[in-house]
């Protein structure tokens, strides 16, 4: 008798043993894969915040770059910054306009030009390119008085007076055509911009500015 009982309470706690230590045993597992979770989301969350970051810290980096210093600062910013500041470039070239300020407009548009290449408009580079040279031509003929010489010259009848009055606007012309020059450089890198771009309008615009240079050049340099 005695030892039939001793034998049910063996059984017994043997159950409850077993019954505690596979509980022990899955409280164990669990805490184990609660914690790897865990890390994994830790780690992904990591790893997506890094990415997060190097997304909106990429730099705009422009094809082209301007020797003006203050084009170069702050190449991390929104959007909405780089329309503002191109706006504010544009208000700039109105301002210098007003001013008969011929360096500050041309630089105005060179920041122009600088913020729109940002923003990947290159219809809108092209554009602000295409006015450094067209205000050039607009210098170039203030400072060499091109439409009275041009209409003195076609007036004029053929003979000594003539050939003395080409000779001098010739040299006039020389001796402003550093204005050309240096226009040329931006309506040809305007044109190459644009000629792949839909827009025949700007893209025939462009090439008259570069055909007007070419005769001047060629006037001046004709015997």
């Amino acid at each position: 008798m005695n030892n039939g009982c001793s034998d049910r309470l063996k059984h017994v706690l043997f159950c409850r043993i077993s019954r505690n230590s596979l509980q022990i045993l899955l409280t164990i597992v669990v805490t184990i894969i609660f914690t790897n979770c865990t890390q994994l989301q830790k780690r992904q969350k990591n790893q997506n915040d890094q990415q997060a970051e190097q997304i909106d810290s990429i730099a705009v980096i422009p094809e082209f770059v301007f020797t003006d210093p203050d084009t170069l600062e702050h190449l991390n910013r929104t959007v909405q910054e780089m329309w503002e500041d191109f706006r504010a470039a544009k208000d700039s070239v109105d301002s210098a306009r007003a001013r008969n300020d011929f360096d500050a407009t041309i630089l105005a548009l060179l920041k122009a030009a600088h913020h729109a290449n940002e923003l990947d408009r290159d219809d809108i580079v092209a554009w602000q390119l295409n006015n450094i040279g067209f205000y050039s031509i607009e210098e170039f003929k203030k400072r060499t008085d091109y439409p009275n010489r041009m209409r003195t010259i076609e007036s004029m009848r053929r003979g000594p007076e003539k050939i003395v009055y080409i000779k001098e606007t010739k040299r006039l012309f020389k001796e402003n055509l550093s204005l050309l020059i240096e226009g040329t450089k931006h309506l040809e890198e305007a044109y190459e911009l644009d000629k792949n771009l839909d827009d025949n309008d700007r893209t025939q615009k462009i090439y008259s500015n570069l055909k007007y240079i070419d005769w001047i050049r060629n006037f001046v340099n004709s015997d």
